[in-house]
């Protein structure tokens, strides 16, 4: 059996992964995404990215049966288009159709969070879940939504977008220029936002030494050091968002009745269950009790590597159905 290609394009990282038929990775690439909003320049990075990681793992395109690829933002699964990716630049991007053009390889591509909550329901510690919701809180906050044991995609892709949904009108400013979204309180970016007035008025002593008043420089992994050093003003910061995302869970348990929740990204990452903990607490708090009792919340098997082999999962998924169609 052939080899295949994950690949998770980010805003700030690229990750490679090159997968056996049983999901094993052999070998991994980690490169920051470039600093670019041109769809031609992120597209040529994504091409040396799958290049360079070939090259290191010794491993032939001959032996590929083809490449995964999971986007950030709005993606048309069936036509393989990202409609919508501010952060890369990309617009209607056919991204499918030049990558397989580039490699002569059958592709796949899908919203990055689908295929990170696909990886987790298959293989990883949502196994067994027919209804279940990926939450990764990091730069953003991305979703993914399976029912009856599939993705759940909408009426062309766009569905899932529980970042955008609307907890307090008139609230903060969202990065899609939208006010009072879910994101807009959960995400780095948000906390970062917070953070910086602390950092400025000497409560996060931590933060300023490391990443001065530049809310863009202030990582997940700035954020923990600070939590660490037991700057308490940033600590309440964290549980904030982790408050706001307990309530977008409350609102999915209530529309949706899953029965769990996988939790992962940059902010489970690096908080774990300090984070997830709060989060399930005002899940349970907000949600109405006979629906909550059963729910369940866990944290990614997967993290880093989830939507690569999201990927690579829905590529084999796609190329049984296309033998056996």
């Amino acid at each position: 059996m052939g080899k295949r290609i994950g690949f998770d394009l980010g805003a700030t990282k690229m990750l490679c992964c090159i997968l056996d038929d049983k999901g094993n990775i052999l070998h991994r690439l980690k490169r920051k995404s470039v600093a670019s909003r041109k769809a031609q320049e992120v597209y040529a990075a994504i091409v040396q990215c799958i290049e360079e990681c070939l090259e290191e793992a010794s491993i032939s395109l001959a032996e590929i049966e083809g490449i995964g690829m999971g986007a950030p933002g709005v993606v048309n699964f069936r036509k393989g288009i990202v409609l919508e990716a501010p952060n890369l630049g990309f617009q209607n991007y056919p991204l499918r159709k030049q990558l397989e053009k580039t490699f002569s390889l059958p592709v796949v591509v899908d919203n990055d969070v689908n295929l990170a909550t696909y990886a987790e329901a298959r293989k990883g510690v949502a196994k067994g879940m027919k209804h279940v919701i990926g939450l990764f809180p990091g730069t953003g906050l991305g979703s993914g939504i399976m029912l009856n044991g599939e993705l759940y995609r909408g009426s062309f892709g766009g569905a899932g977008e529980v970042g955008h949904t609307i907890v307090e009108p008139n609230g903060n400013l969202c990065g899609c220029g939208g006010y009072g979204h879910l994101e807009a309180f959960v995400s780095r970016s948000a906390i970062a936002k917070d953070v910086v007035a602390l950092a400025a008025t000497g409560k996060a002593q931590t933060v300023l030494d490391k990443a001065g008043t530049d809310y863009r420089k202030i990582k997940s992994s700035v954020l923990k050091k600070a939590v660490d050093a037991g700057e308490k003003e940033v600590e309440k910061a964290i549980l904030r968002s982790a408050w706001y995302l307990g309530i977008g869970m409350a609102n999915l348990v209530h529309i949706l009745n899953p029965e769990g929740f996988v939790l992962g990204g940059g902010l489970v990452e690096r908080f774990g269950s300090f984070y997830v903990d709060a989060a399930e607490a005002s899940m349970r708090k907000h949600a109405l009790p006979s629906l909550v009792k059963t729910v369940r919340v866990l944290i990614s098997t997967f993290l880093e590597d989830a939507v690569a082999v999201g990927a690579a999962f829905l590529l084999a998924e796609e190329l049984k159905g296309k033998e056996h169609g």
